[in-house]
């Protein structure tokens, strides 16, 4: 065998050796994009988002004394679901409303909630009473963010609503403080306001007293 017929034979070998190692890497990244493809994505959750209200603004809630928004008509709120469904919640209609406003970073909110979440599993809202939570006044730099782990990890039954970035919601409900409830009878008009931890005896008087006729 002649010198040029062994670089040739060489350069054959180094040649399928290239081409076997190229077969595969490629085999190795579709492998590696197949496995990628069946694992899910995670969905970005986002903790705030569109909320708007209709039909007039309740008042501040004074820190005492009678409560302005009393006999009002609450107004009609519209925003989304963590899971960016797109919900009206209309008061009136024959439906009693308590509808409950807490924030991730507030002391009483996260003592309040579990105590609320606890009462449910075991018990049912009076008949025609509905309830519903708005997660406001998020701040990506205060403890226990997000919100939407918060109520997923405490077990929320309940419907949950985001407010906006401006927390329209809550300033056109006259919120003051949390946690804050605002109570509407079958009229669709403001019964009472509340803000602070509530016993478990005062969340059933509010819940009797969207009931009532």
């Amino acid at each position: 065998m002649n010198a040029s017929t062994t670089e040739s034979g060489k350069g054959s070998r180094r040649g399928l050796l290239v081409g076997l190692a190229l077969a595969a890497a490629v085999a190795a990244a579709l492998v590696a994009s197949m496995a990628s493809g069946d694992e899910p994505v995670a969905r970005q959750v986002a903790e705030v988002g569109f909320a708007e209200t209709t039909g007039g603004v309740l008042p501040p809630m004074p820190r005492s004394g009678a409560d302005p928004a009393v006999g009002i008509t609450a107004p009609t709120i519209r925003a989304m679901t963590f899971d960016d469904t797109q919900i009206d919640v209309v008061p009136g209609g024959g439906r009693g409303l308590v509808v409950g406003f807490f924030t991730h970073w507030c002391s009483h909110c996260q003592a309040e909630l579990p105590r609320l979440t606890e009462w449910l599993s075991q018990n049912d809202p009076p008949e025609g009473v509905e309830i519903v939570a708005v997660s406001t006044s998020v701040d990506s730099g205060a403890p226990n963010y997000p919100p939407s782990a918060w109520f997923e990890n405490v077990g929320w039954p309940e419907l949950l609503l985001r407010d906006s970035p401006t927390n329209a919601i809550g300033a056109d409900f006259g919120l003051t403080g949390f946690p804050y409830f605002v109570v509407i009878g079958p009229q669709g008009r403001v019964r009472l306001r509340v803000s602070g931890e509530l016993s478990v005896d005062d969340w059933e008087y509010l819940l009797g007293l969207a009931a009532t006729p």
